[in-house]
């Protein structure tokens, strides 16, 4: 997966606030995705799904739409057994 910021540097008018968004993107995603296994391990499917809501919507600015996409069926269904190989791959854009 590869971050894009032609998208998020429309939003924020430079190239500049598009770098310090994907900074604290990178800086946030490890304690994002162990929240999101924690919620998912428990059973609490409203953690889940709020926390996948915003991963998903981040992951939408930053032109990650496989993962977006992935991230918007766990969203609307959490309980579903997804392949969740994608939260790894999501460490390495």
């Amino acid at each position: 997966m590869e971050i894009k910021t032609e998208y998020l540097r429309s939003l924020l008018g430079s190239e500049e606030a598009a770098q310090k968004f994907v900074n604290l993107f990178r800086q946030q995603l490890p304690g994002q995705l162990e929240a999101l296994r924690q919620a998912l391990a428990a059973g609490d499917w409203e953690t889940a799904s709020n926390t996948a809501h915003g991963l998903k919507s981040q992951c939408r600015y930053l032109s990650l739409n496989e993962a977006a996409d992935a991230l918007q069926r766990l969203e609307n269904d959490p309980q579903a057994d997804y392949d969740l190989s994608f939260l790894h791959q999501l460490t390495n854009a």
